[in-house]
């Protein structure tokens, strides 16, 4: 068995460097509105012994956005969206890397479709400029925020960058 996890970790780790290539996760739960958990299944993913899907969790955080944090405005509106969007189903994702919590960095697609700009166009989520240099999500943001989609309806929205390093108190006056 622990033959077959370091196979599949292997698989991952190649996959990551390998651009062209998706891998697929079946999503069994979404953390909040920018993170979720998974299992690889076996379409596309070859040279991977089958036992392996099921014992490799796999949690990944979406390249490019932030989505509000729980307990900020919008935090569990975008949770429920990504849920919405990808519960229960079998999403392909260009890995990146791994962060620091352990988390795969990935870009992740419903049908083909990028679902970090169906958040971004929802005004769901910030476009993480910091760490994503992506044109297409900028404009997706600009757009919602002219348009006063989703989180962008606050007039005074924070960034969850900034939102994680405030203070409980300094949340709690936020939230009057």
């Amino acid at each position: 068995m622990k033959k077959f996890l370091i196979m599949a970790v292997a698989f991952l780790m190649l996959s990551a460097s390998n651009d062209s290539s998706l891998v697929y996760l079946k999503v069994s739960r979404v953390i909040d509105g920018d993170t979720f958990v998974g299992r690889l299944v076996e379409s596309g993913n070859p040279g991977v012994n089958p036992w392996a899907y099921e014992l490799t969790k796999v949690v990944v955080r979406i390249n490019g956005i932030d989505a509000p944090e729980r307990g900020q405005f919008y935090g569990d509106v975008a949770t429920l969206h990504l849920y919405s969007l990808i519960g229960g189903k079998t999403v392909g994702m260009k890995l990146k890397q791994k962060d620091i919590y352990g988390r795969w960095i990935a870009t992740v697609y419903l049908n083909g479709e990028d679902v970090a700009e169906e958040l971004l166009r929802q005004g769901l989520a910030w476009h993480f400029k910091e760490h994503d240099s992506n044109p297409r999500y900028a404009q997706l943001e600009n757009e919602a925020r002219w348009n006063g989609y989703g989180l962008w309806c606050d007039d005074r929205p924070v960034a969850p960058w900034r939102w994680r390093r405030m203070t409980k108190l300094e949340r709690d006056e936020y939230r009057k």
